[in-house]
This record gives structure tokens, sequence and C-alpha cells, in this order.
């Protein structure tokens, strides 16, 4: 007889099963947890990304026409409407900006044209867009996301005054 050889006992293919069982479990609830926090991530960052998006866009174009008379509201099928006008090649272009269906679009068209909201690009998706033509130049503008969270811009329009004495 041989001596040497150990006899199995069920406990020790028992106790391989659940090791191996509490393993799997293990890596399934990390698997939950981590699609939670992947989804809550991408939530936050959609939900920053409407507000970035929006408030670059406006600033950049702003800052495009950030001369003489070339920033003003208007209305477009009574939406109340950034406007930003451009003269190429002898004639007259109007950009304008605003909220339709939960969407901020833009609108570029010929200014002998007569604009439709319904023709508009979408630029980001956003419950609120207001505009306040303040004192001195300057645009308030404020912009809400579907989330309720709010940016604010004020922008200054015309080539700044000097205010101090050199």
């Amino acid at each position: 007889m041989n001596s040497s050889k150990r006899r199995r006992h069920p406990i020790d293919s028992l106790f391989t099963v659940v090791l191996l069982g509490l393993f799997l479990i293990f890596l399934l609830v990390m698997l939950l947890f981590s699609a939670q926090a992947y989804r809550t991530a991408v939530a936050e960052d959609q939900q920053n990304n409407n507000l970035y998006t929006a408030s670059a866009y406006i600033t950049a174009k702003f800052r495009q026409h950030d001369h003489s008379q070339s920033i003003s509201t208007d209305t477009i099928d009574d939406i109340l409407a950034f406007c930003m006008t451009d003269t190429i090649n002898g004639q007259q272009y109007i950009t304008y900006i605003y909220l339709k269906d939960h969407h901020l679009k833009e609108l570029f068209t010929s200014a002998g044209n007569t604009p439709s909201v319904q023709m508009g690009t979408d630029i980001a998706e956003l419950n609120d867009f207001r505009i306040w033509q303040e004192a001195d130049g300057f645009y308030r503008i404020t912009l809400t996301d579907p989330d309720g969270n709010t940016c604010s811009l004020l922008l200054h329009s015309g080539v700044p005054t000097r205010r101090f004495q050199s």
C-alpha cells in the first residue's frame, strides 16, 4: 500500500467551488457598480456639455462680430433672437441665434431673405435662452439646460472706451 497518497475529501472540492462562486459574485458586483458609475459620469458630462457648447459657441460668435453696429436682438416668428450682421463681398448676411423646441439654433441667411425658425441648425439642447440688451453695449445672456442648470454671460459689444487717464 502506498501511504504517501493522500485521500481526497468531498470538502476539498466543495471549498474550491465555493471559492470560485464567491469570486464570480464579487466580479458581478464590481461590474454592476462600474456600470452605474459610468452612467453617472456620462450623464454629468452630457449636462456640462450642453451648457459649455452653447456658451462657447455664443461667445465665439459674439467675438467674431464684436465691432460697431453688427450685434443686435430681433424676433423671428415671435421668438427672440440674437442677431449678428456680416458683409461678405458687398452682400449683407445675418446670423440668428434663438431657442426653438428646446434646442439652441443658428440660422445664417442673406439680409434680404425672410427668416423662419424652422430653417435653423441645432447647436445644443437647452430649456431656456434669454437675452437682455443693457446699457453701454452690454448683452446679458442666460442659458438653462434640461436639468435646470444655468449659465450667464455678460458680453460687451463694440470697441472699448478708455476710462482712465494716462
